[in-house]
């Protein structure tokens, strides 16, 4: 499955399956559709999972194969888990920025859970 976490200028892409990320990546938004046929001919992605947030109606509208889902909380859940991995001593400073990539990751994660079965 392949997600993208949507942006006006930037935005995450994730291809994911059930309990393994094959890749991820931060992509200029006007290169998109560049990477995400790539994506598809290197991984060959079943789905193609949209967060529903900003810029998502543009990219939907170029990628009409797309499933626009749910987006609310990711971005403090992503930061959240970056935290989490992070050695104790670090937990305190700036996270590295930007984390559109990891978003995208718990986009296709949420997908993933919702249509198991």
């Amino acid at each position: 499955m392949l997600a993208i976490d949507p942006g006006s200028a930037k935005c995450g892409v994730a291809v994911v399956e059930p309990g393994r990320t094959l890749h991820q990546e931060i992509t200029l938004t006007d290169k998109l559709l560049t990477r995400v046929s790539e994506l598809r001919i290197q991984f060959s992605p079943t789905h193609i999972v949209l967060g529903d947030g900003t810029q998502s109606k543009p990219i939907a509208a170029l990628l009409p194969d797309a499933v626009l889902i749910p987006e609310a909380y990711t971005s403090q859940r992503a930061r959240e888990r970056l935290r989490k991995n992070r050695p104790w001593w670090q937990r305190f400073l700036p996270l590295p920025q930007p984390y559109d990539d990891l978003v995208a990751v718990i986009l296709a994660e949420d997908w993933l859970e919702a249509n198991a079965g």
